[in-house]
């Protein structure tokens, strides 16, 4: 029993020491607890004055300005006045001057005019011009941007030859190689506030040597998205048509474009119409009539009148991608009217054809209607583009429709002519394929690396190269059996000419100005005489340059 007591003695003891020790430990964390507190409480007391000081001395700084905003518009005010005083002071002077030299009737011109003020060169200053080069062209305007006047010019000069086998009946079995200034246009641009006036003469064509007109046109942009036009104007028709020449991934358009945009738009046709473009949608409608030139010294009786019309859009587009969707359609409601003309047979006619997409030398028209005596032509198609970044790949087809006007007898059925295009490009060095909003197509690549020779060689740069080619075809048979040895005049159809084209281009921008082509094409011309008895076409080989500078 001893032993137990005196073992709980012992446990007691333990206790109590222990509590005497951690009871100090704790009394000393509460008083450690409590001055940290404080020190954070005095921390936030002083963080609370220095923003009250912050925002006293933000309080007077603002004061400051407005006082010195007050001082400054007072200055200007005097400074205005003082300007008055002394232009009142000066036209006092001068009607005294005046008033002096009448009463005493002395003095000479030259003592008139030291004693008048000197102009002030407020006009001058107000409107004062600016030189620069926006867009790339030379451009005179005035400081207050209402008024300018700029020059710009398109050359393109062609080299070509062709490879050729014909047959015994061919009918062009010699075309010509040689070169032909393609386009020399110069163009002189005058804006004044929301008009804008085009005049662009052209010192080439096809062939070149016979200057001509491209455009004359007024322009309104006031109401915005519209351009108003009217005058010597190219229509805008179809996706192909509505890119810049200088952009095109191959030296010409496709035969079924233009042959379609010749019916009643393409170059200096007289249109009165308007358009409206934004990053989304395009849409414009046109009456036209005929081409520059159409009046020669055979007067016509009745010029075309006819109507142009595109819609265009793009449903889906980001900084990588470009879908476009594209419809156009013409329609004349009838054509040049020549009086002097035999009704049904030559008084109002058309000719569809085209050259085999290429001007280099030979300007034979191989696929051809002939002069056909109609009443009225439809055009209908579309076109869809697809963009990715430095890839393109864009297409279409077009129908064309006439309605004839032959002698009572003559069988005359309604003619139906058809056509479309695929092409594709890329441009290696990865520059993207631009898109214009303004014209809803696709526009070549902006040079990133400029080819330069300096005093050292090479400085930078290796330019742009981008590849290209399509597959076209172009049929202008209708109401005929190729083969069958029927003439066209038993049916009242047309052996037009069925043809095939395939291309290859290579192209070199040094710059955003410069470009370089290199073009092999493959044609294939499958047409029949209008007995239908012979073939008159042929298949040969193409080889083409382009030197051409823009801006």
């Amino acid at each position: 029993m001893r032993n137990k007591s005196h073992g709980r003695g012992r446990s007691y003891g333990a206790l109590v020491a222990v509590c005497s020790a951690i009871i100090p430990s704790a009394a000393y964390a509460q008083d450690t607890t409590g001055d940290r507190i404080e020190a954070i409480e005095r921390q936030i007391r002083n963080l609370q004055s220095e923003l009250k000081e912050l925002k006293d001395e933000l309080g007077a700084a603002k004061q400051q300005l407005q006082q010195s905003r007050s001082e400054a518009q007072r200055s200007k005010e005097e400074a205005r006045q003082a300007r008055e005083a002394a232009d009142q002071a000066r036209q006092d002077a001068a009607k005294a001057a005046t008033a002096e030299s009448v009463a005493t009737q002395g003095g000479t011109q030259a003592q008139a005019a030291a004693a008048a003020p000197p102009p002030t060169p407020v006009v001058a200053a107000a409107k004062g011009v600016q030189v620069g080069m926006p867009g790339g062209r030379p451009t005179i305007s005035t400081s207050d941007g209402r008024m300018s006047f700029a020059i710009g010019t398109q050359v393109q000069w062609d080299v070509g030859t062709y490879l050729q086998n014909p047959l015994a009946t061919t009918q062009f079995p010699q075309l010509n190689s040689g070169e032909n200034l393609r386009r020399g246009r110069i163009f002189f641009v005058g804006k004044y506030d929301d008009f804008t006036l085009n005049v662009t003469p052209d010192f080439g064509g096809s062939p070149d040597g016979s200057p001509t007109l491209y455009e004359a046109n007024l322009n309104f942009t006031g109401f915005k998205p519209v351009t108003a036009t009217i005058g010597y104007f190219k229509p805008w028709f179809s996706l192909y048509d509505s890119q810049s020449s200088n952009d095109f991934l191959l030296m010409e358009r496709p035969s079924i474009i233009e042959i379609s945009r010749n019916v009643a738009a393409g170059d200096a046709r007289a249109s009165v119409g308007a358009k409206a473009s934004t990053d989304q949608y395009f849409a414009s409608w046109y009456m036209t009539g005929a081409t520059y030139g159409a009046q020669s010294s055979s007067l016509l009786n009745g010029e075309q009148v006819s109507t142009v019309g595109r819609l265009a859009g793009r449903p889906y587009y980001d900084d990588d991608w470009n879908l476009h969707l594209d419809f156009s359609g013409e329609y004349v409601f009838h054509p040049n009217i020549n009086a002097n003309g035999t009704p049904g047979v030559s008084r109002t006619t058309f000719n569809l054809q085209d050259r085999p997409e290429d001007r280099a030398a030979d300007q034979n028209r191989l696929i051809s209607t002939g002069n056909l005596s109609i009443s009225n032509v439809g055009v209908y198609g579309g076109e869809v583009g697809i963009n990715w970044r430095n890839f393109l790949v864009q297409g279409g087809y077009y129908h064309i429709g006439e309605t004839q006007s032959k002698l009572q007898g003559q069988p005359a059925p309604g003619l139906s002519f058809n056509g479309g295009y695929v092409e594709a490009g890329w441009v290696m060095t990865g520059e993207p394929i631009r898109y214009s909003t303004g014209s809803a197509a696709f526009a070549r690549p902006k040079v990133a690396d400029p080819f330069i020779i300096g005093e050292n060689g090479l400085e930078t740069g290796i330019g742009a190269w981008e590849i290209a080619a399509r597959w076209s075809v172009m049929n202008l048979n209708s109401n005929v059996t190729p083969g069958s040895g029927v003439s066209q005049t038993v049916t009242g159809g047309v052996y037009g000419g069925l043809q095939q084209i395939f291309g290859a281009a290579l192209s070199w921008y040094p710059n955003d100005w410069v470009r370089f082509y290199l073009q092999f094409q493959y044609t294939q011309i499958d047409k029949l005489n209008p007995a239908g008895t012979a073939q008159i076409g042929q298949k040969f080989e193409t080889l083409a340059g382009r030197v051409q500078v823009a801006f």
